[in-house]
């Protein structure tokens, strides 16, 4: 079809669908929460035909830049807060799924490379398996627990971990000729890891994690036998089974150690137990080899998880796309950036006497030194040319020099979030940088 009248033809249903959705708002026939999930799965049901409307990812993304226009115009402007307002925002809290949708729905059809089971499998998940969550929770949900920012039920997340199984399963078993055992064990899999991102996630982030994730396990997946898959599923339970019941002593509160737990599992899945390394190293190295704080450090919550796995997760996904000795470098980068982040902070709490030049010099002595004893010990001293290793140390050094002076006030932030968030796109920085360093 001509993208631009695929583009019509898809602004068209969109519309529709709003209009609709205020009807049976209008009527009754449609509660606030109901009224969402009708679009969100009206949506999904659309961007389902993207692999059958366009060749070429552009009208995608222009597709996702107008929706997101026309969304955030349904937030700000008054005028369209009153007349759609209600169908979008009337739950009562604050979520920015309605965006994220269509920015994961484009990243996906750019990466899935024209295959349709890499698009439609994930975004038949997003369309229907939260939806399905959300409603049985809803009208079902007896059984709750704690979540991010609110709390969930035991039923509305197995109806996410059931719709999630049915599309892998079915949705493998019309693009592919898998046999069942590969279906059954791939679409349990996935239900599980999309159950616990689900579970963990606030504020719509899972519309764009989700998607994302089970794009990168779905690449890997295809490559695997049935013993293999089984692995992933025991494994996958086994993190988070430990995440569950390391509770003394633990640094993370409990969508943390969840949010740990998927990280792990994401990783190894991904590209093996030599990506595992690099987070254990980081664990470690906090535990043992940076300084104690005057009555201890506070808990964190899963916004320090999301950016610390951050600096690792476009790598896993290059691993997942196009699997190369390389991603796992920059993996160990990321994280390398992250550690000497912390360390610096530690030594700035637990060594206030000492100036920020031995706070910087340290912590990127300590974090280059153990990250890179650990790779080459791993993986070979050639593993990594002696110039690229270079380079990677600058970015560590360069990097914890920008982070210390865009965040002054080491030892007490004005918002610890914040500071995590700027943590997160620091240590991303610093691994981009190690990539372009490695350039011919």
């Amino acid at each position: 079809m001509n993208p631009g009248a695929g583009i019509a033809l898809v602004l068209a249903a969109l519309g529709a669908l709003m209009l609709g959705v205020r009807g049976l708002q209008r009527t009754g026939a449609a509660g606030p929460e109901m009224a969402r999930k009708l679009v969100h799965m009206g949506m999904g049901t659309i961007c389902l035909a993207f692999p059958w409307l366009f060749r070429e990812a552009w009208p995608v993304w222009l597709l996702a830049g107008l929706a997101v226009g026309a969304l955030g115009a349904v937030r700000g402007v008054p005028a369209l807060r009153a007349r759609f307002g209600s169908v979008l925002g009337g739950v009562g809290r604050a979520s920015w799924g309605e965006l994220y949708f269509p920015v994961g729905v484009a990243f996906v059809f750019a990466l899935a490379g024209g295959r349709a089971r890499f698009f439609c499998v994930p975004v038949a998940i997003l369309t229907f398996a939260d939806a399905a969550g959300a409603l049985v929770g809803q009208r079902w949900g007896r059984n709750r627990y704690e979540a991010v920012e609110s709390t969930k039920s035991v039923e509305g997340s197995t109806a996410v971990f059931g719709v999630t199984w049915a599309c892998v399963t079915g949705g493998l078993a019309v693009f592919t000729d898998l046999p069942w055992a590969h279906l059954w064990l791939a679409g349990l899999g996935l239900g599980l890891f999309a159950m616990l991102v689900e579970a963990v996630s606030w504020r719509g982030l899972d519309n764009l994690l989700l998607p994302l994730a089970a794009l990168a396990q779905l690449k890997v997946m295809a490559r695997l036998g049935p013993a293999d898959l089984a692995a992933r599923v025991v494994v996958l339970g086994a993190f988070t089974l430990f995440m569950l019941i390391w509770r003394r002593r633990s640094l993370l509160d409990d969508s943390a150690r969840l949010g740990a737990a998927l990280a792990a599992y994401l990783f190894w899945a991904v590209g093996g137990w030599q990506w595992l390394i690099a987070p254990a190293v980081l664990m470690v190295s906090y535990a043992r080899l940076m300084p104690t704080i005057p009555g201890g450090p506070p808990r964190h919550n899963l916004v320090a998880v999301i950016c610390i796995a951050s600096a690792g997760l476009p790598w896993m996904l290059a691993q997942a796309l196009a699997p190369e000795p390389r991603w796992l470098w920059l993996f160990t980068l990321g994280l390398a950036a992250q550690q000497a982040i912390i360390a610096a902070v530690r030594f700035s709490q637990g060594r206030p006497r000492w100036r920020p030049g031995q706070w910087w010099l340290v912590a990127v002595l300590q974090a280059g030194a153990t990250q890179g004893v650990a790779f080459a010990a791993i993986n070979g001293l050639t593993a990594v040319p002696p110039a690229t290793l270079l380079a990677g140390a600058g970015a560590l050094a360069a990097a914890l020099a920008v982070f210390m002076v865009w965040d002054p006030r080491l030892s007490l932030p004005d918002d610890l979030n914040a500071r995590w968030w700027r943590q997160g796109l620091t240590a991303v920085l610093a691994s981009l940088a190690g990539f372009v360093a490695m350039q011919p």
